[in-house]
């Protein structure tokens, strides 16, 4: 299992801030398209990530590249996960996530999505966010809804 003992969060549609993150030396570099990026940056925030993978990512200094993604309530999602499971990315982190079933279902949508991209099953790791009482009542259920949940990351409950 790789180590993760640090993790830089930047927010994706700060165009300086992501410019100069290949230069971050932190275990894992997230691309933030959550709370850090207002409603309306989100399209924006999408289309820097997709431009990272092309030309950034492999000059990225941290070994790793995850993009928190919006929680399935926000209904954003599907739309996070269209723009950046592309080859590149290591992993997402859900954001709020507060059941397996949240877990399951984004299990299904990267292996649809790297099937149709051509990427390895399974390759796409996941990190939970646990935000809320509902997701630490869930949180043994959700890390154990699927083999890609590498970690769980606790925030303010």
């Amino acid at each position: 299992m790789a180590v993760m003992r640090s993790v830089f969060y930047v927010p994706s549609n700060n165009e300086k801030m992501v410019t100069k993150a290949p230069e971050i030396k932190a275990d894992i570099l997230t691309l933030d398209l959550e709370d850090s990026v207002p409603p309306a940056e989100k399209p924006k925030g999408r289309d820097k990530i997709q431009e990272y993978l092309k030309t950034s990512r492999a000059k990225q200094i941290s070994s790793y590249l995850y993009v928190r993604i919006n929680n399935w309530e926000t209904q954003m999602t599907n739309d996070d996960l269209e723009a950046v499971v592309h080859p590149g990315l290591d992993g997402v982190c859900l954001a709020k996530c507060g059941s397996a079933d949240n877990v399951r279902r984004l299990d299904w949508k990267l292996e649809e999505l790297e099937q149709r991209r051509g990427m390895k099953v399974g390759s796409v790791a996941i990190q939970l966010l646990i935000e809320t009482a509902k997701g630490v009542i869930n949180a043994h259920a959700a890390a154990t809804a699927s083999p890609r949940v590498n970690s769980l990351i606790f925030g303010a409950v």
